[in-house]
């Protein structure tokens, strides 16, 4: 007995229909929470800017939420923020936590800001 195609298809479809509703899901679940993480790194940001925040703390809670969003950008749809964020958390681990040098500060300025931008652009397109 042969199967018609249209009787492998619609299991196949079903099975497409829920993946997709899944991975909006956790793309949508991701949006949730990066107002949060936003909010998180530029916290710890401007705390180290004005030495209210210890540079070693602040720049391991930015690396950490950096590495939390580079493991799940890419697969998300969201593959520049995922390199943007794994740029970022290799920047971190690249500075001093100690005392960092101007030029370190600099860098850090930028690209900090620049992922946060893109972040938030994720946030105003969804």
């Amino acid at each position: 007995m042969t199967q018609t195609p249209l009787a492998t298809t619609a299991p196949q479809t079903q099975t497409n229909a829920h993946l997709d509703e899944a991975i909006q899901a956790l793309r949508q679940s991701f949006c949730d929470g990066l107002d949060e993480k936003i909010c998180r790194i530029e916290t710890a940001w401007i705390g180290l800017r004005k030495g209210q925040v210890d540079t070693k703390e602040a720049l391991g809670l930015i690396s950490h939420e950096a590495h939390r969003i580079s493991g799940i950008a890419g697969s998300l749809g969201f593959a520049h923020a995922g390199t943007l964020a794994k740029a970022l958390e290799m920047r971190i681990a690249q500075t001093s936590k100690n005392a960092l040098q101007p030029e370190d500060i600099s860098q850090l300025d930028t690209e900090i800001n620049d992922f946060l931008d893109h972040l938030e652009h994720i946030l105003t397109d969804t």
